[in-house]
């Protein structure tokens, strides 16, 4: 499943943080179908050598094997295509439910808010 999906021949400089989240989503839901590949899980891992990343990587993991395993016992492909598309891309964001809320709340992402901070702006009664 994962093999055919993703493929081995992959270089571990281009790999990208969500590609490497997705590619970590895929191989938890394949090691909770009976395929296990620890080597390339750790490959994987060995793309990024910060603690943060990896641990996100082990999150994504995690996330995919638990939600494996909570689908209805069924055969492991029907699982795999209920949880990852045929591009590789998993079905639901592994990423916001496998981070702590705080974590998955920031706002680097977002555009700035635009207008002066809430801290500036007068309270309602001092406005006419």
């Amino acid at each position: 499943m994962y093999d055919r999906t993703f493929g081995t021949e992959w270089d571990n400089e281009a790999l990208t943080r969500e590609a490497a989240i997705d590619r970590a989503f895929a191989l938890g839901v394949a090691a909770a179908c009976g395929n296990e590949r620890p080597d390339e899980l750790e490959r994987v891992m060995e793309a990024f050598p910060g603690a943060y990343d990896r641990s996100i990587v082990e999150l994504a993991y995690d996330e995919g094997r638990t939600k494996a395993l909570e689908a209805p016992p069924d055969e492991p492909e029907a699982v795999w295509a209920t949880l990852v598309d045929g591009g590789g891309e998993p079905r639901a964001p592994p990423v916001p439910a496998a981070l702590p809320g705080a974590l998955s709340e920031l706002t680097l992402g977002r555009s700035p808010r635009t207008g002066p901070p809430s801290s500036l702006d007068l309270p309602a009664f001092l406005r006419k």
